[in-house]
């Protein structure tokens, strides 16, 4: 198992998703995650936290397969894009920064600027 630039994404991951999935499915919930500024809803949870555990367990697995599991570095970095421009930017423009939830938005935009490098630097500084 030889260490990999993409360990910092999966570590990362690990270390945001473990807390982010206890509380979608055991504990605050929506509420916790999105700052109580996204109405909750058991769908909600349940897609949310479905979707976080996969990628979860993507990065787990990536730290012993990590060009395998590079994909689901990608996949975030356009999701979480999406998000940012359709929720996140048309929220700030109608209500401002107290209008968000702050910690996912800050988690989200420093993933989508960093991770892109990550996988530049892995697979084109060869």
């Amino acid at each position: 198992m030889t260490p990999s630039i993409l360990w910092i994404a999966y570590v990362a991951n690990i270390l945001i998703l473990v807390p982010v999935c206890y509380s979608m499915f055991l504990g605050g919930g929506v509420d916790s995650v999105f700052d109580g500024r996204v109405a909750d809803s058991a769908g909600l949870r349940l897609m949310t936290g479905s979707l976080w555990l996969a990628i979860l367990l993507a990065s787990v697995i990536g730290l012993f397969m990590p060009v395998l599991m590079a994909p689901v570095i990608a996949i975030q970095v356009v999701y979480k894009a999406t998000w940012l421009l359709t929720f996140i930017r048309p929220a700030m423009k109608a209500g401002g920064w107290e209008s968000v939830p702050h910690g996912i938005t800050i988690c989200f935009v420093l993933i989508v600027l960093s991770y892109p490098v990550i996988l530049a630097v892995h697979f084109l500084g060869r």
